[in-house]
């Protein structure tokens, strides 16, 4: 598979053949590419894989693991290149427009969709999750690259508001990793899930990523509540969605719940594990999860998972309300006597309502998964509209 398209001639609006997909791909987080993977599942169905380019920032892996096109994300040269054979270009989906760390990504996706509506490709805002916006800059920014796509989707409500807020319109349908379908996972992983089953007690998955608010006070106080709440028996199993971030804070929590239980912890190695759509499987096998990566949660209880979710950030307080889950707050816990009898009370009583909640995230995940297809028939019908106009 090809990963580059050079040197393109256009010589009329009718060689327009690409759609050209935008996100936070190529880098190794889970949660991204198991929102490609589903876009390019869709995609597949509607056009040629050849005629699919995604910007990444690692173009031949993306190529490889999705069986499309790619090219460098950071050229603008090059995106500049492809424009005019562009029929629909796509940003999204997760969560591009925010600027907790800076205004440099809603301004970067920003001049990706004007770019590509002042050179005549169609525009689409794909399942969006917008925000935090704090700054001047990142909203204007934000608004100004909305009010440039003829069509604009977002995933949960907060997005919405904020759109319409701008006076915008747009469409509420969910994250398209709720439509992901699970695929098996390689025979190492399940050699391994069943080695740590040959030990009595349940398997507690944990997902962690770095937070300013998650650090020195929180990660002691989560070891402690998980003590006193967890089944003797019960063995950690450390996920790690985005390695680079997650595998420090994952490791420091290790380090202090053995000291409350030595040896509890089953490390499952995950580097066998090739596409998003096999950690579902994958994560259908744990007893419960305490989960803070807002697609480990959505991995989890689309499997009907038992799921603790630390919300840390609105698009997990959504996911948490849509679901009626039991939340560990780390924004807003009361400090470390108040937050240990809190947390420790609602881990306590997740382990006790475990069959109910499997239910209820089984219940919900299939309503999430209806809301997740208009995606896909959103998509079906502008590009069904655009061949019908060629």
């Amino acid at each position: 598979m090809t990963t580059t398209l050079e040197n393109t001639k256009v010589t009329s609006s009718t060689q327009r053949n690409l759609v050209l997909v935008s996100g936070y791909y190529g880098f190794d987080n889970l949660g991204d590419e198991a929102i490609l993977e589903e876009i390019c599942a869709e995609l597949k169905q509607l056009v040629s894989a050849d005629d699919i380019v995604i910007l990444s920032n690692s173009p031949s892996t993306t190529s490889s693991r999705f069986g499309v096109r790619a090219v460098d994300r950071w050229s603008f040269p090059g995106l500049i290149k492809l424009l005019p054979r562009t029929k629909l270009f796509i940003s999204g989906g997760g969560g591009l427009f925010q600027d907790i760390v800076s205004t440099r990504s809603p301004i970067f996706y920003g001049l990706q969709i004007i770019l590509a509506r002042r050179l005549g490709a169609q525009t689409l805002c794909y399942a969006q999750g917008i925000g935090p916006l704090s700054t001047y800059v990142g909203e204007w920014a934000a608004q100004l690259a909305f009010k440039s796509c003829d069509r604009i989707i977002v995933r949960d409500k907060g997005s919405l508001k904020v759109v319409q807020s701008w006076n915008l319109p747009a469409e509420l349908t969910a994250d398209p990793v709720w439509r992901l379908e699970a695929k098996p996972v390689p025979g190492a992983i399940t050699e391994q899930v069943a080695q740590a089953r040959q030990t009595e007690g349940e398997l507690i998955g944990l997902s962690l990523r770095s937070h300013k608010q998650f650090g020195a006070e929180e990660l002691p106080l989560l070891a402690r509540a998980m003590h006193a709440a967890l089944p003797e028996k019960a063995r950690i199993v450390p996920i790690a969605l985005h390695p680079v971030q997650d595998n420090e804070i994952l490791d420091q929590f290790i380090r202090i719940w053995e000291q409350h239980r030595p040896g509890a912890v089953a490390r499952i190695s995950s580097a066998e594990i090739e596409r998003p759509s096999q950690w579902i499987t994958y994560l259908s096998q744990l007893d419960m999860l305490v989960g803070m990566r807002l697609h480990a949660n959505i991995m989890a209880l689309k499997s009907g998972v038992p799921t603790v979710l630390i919300t840390y950030d609105p698009k997990v307080a959504q996911v948490a309300e849509q679901f009626n889950a039991p939340t560990l707050n780390i924004t807003n816990y009361g400090g470390a006597e108040g937050g240990l009898h809190i947390w420790s009370d609602t881990l306590k009583q997740a382990v006790r309502d475990r069959e109910a909640l499997s239910k209820t995230a089984r219940e919900r995940a299939e309503a999430a998964r209806n809301l997740a297809c208009q995606n896909f028939d959103i998509l079906a019908r502008i590009l069904s509209m655009q061949s019908d106009s060629n």
